[in-house]
């Protein structure tokens, strides 16, 4: 897929995550492409609502997409994600096929916004050789933008 459209898919992603965030959600939101275009909605966390642990934006996505196709894998798809995703979530995609993992703002920089989940990478064999082979920075223009908000939100420290 060309880059201006995962830009484009990337920057709706972001909206929405803004949008979610608004309305009480965290700063995450994942989203599933291929060739043709988006194919998945933009997944939000949902751990609270389903008590689901493993309910993550990212997962959320992947998991429209095996159920609505009745696909076994996700080999020849990518996934779009505003914060990079955590140890389960990136189990997930490469446990599925994902080719390519696309992030508008990469583990560190969501650390330094409260969102410290790299520990969780090393307990679910997510080596750095692993993660870069999938791992795409992808920023955006408004990409820190849902964890302003979420900080702004939560604590009144927005940067």
């Amino acid at each position: 897929m060309p880059r201006e459209k995962l830009v484009d898919f990337m920057d709706q992603a972001v909206a929405a995550c803004v949008a979610h965030v608004d309305a009480g959600g965290l700063p995450f939101v994942g989203a599933v492409v291929d060739e043709s275009g988006l194919i998945s909605s933009f997944g939000v966390n949902r751990v609270r609502e389903t008590r689901d642990a493993s309910a993550h934006a990212e997962i959320i996505a992947m998991r429209e997409v095996l159920a609505a196709s009745g696909r076994k894998n996700l080999a020849g798809t990518t996934l779009l994600a505003t914060g990079e995703p955590c140890g389960l979530c990136y189990r997930f995609a490469l446990d599925h096929g994902i080719d390519a993992i696309y992030v508008a703002v990469d583990r560190d920089d969501a650390a330094a916004w409260g969102f410290d989940y790299r520990s969780s990478y090393t307990a679910l064999g997510i080596t750095d050789e692993r993660r870069s082979a999938v791992l795409r920075p992808l920023p955006v223009h408004r990409g820190t933008e849902p964890f302003d908000r979420y900080l702004q939100s939560h604590t009144n420290q927005g940067r």
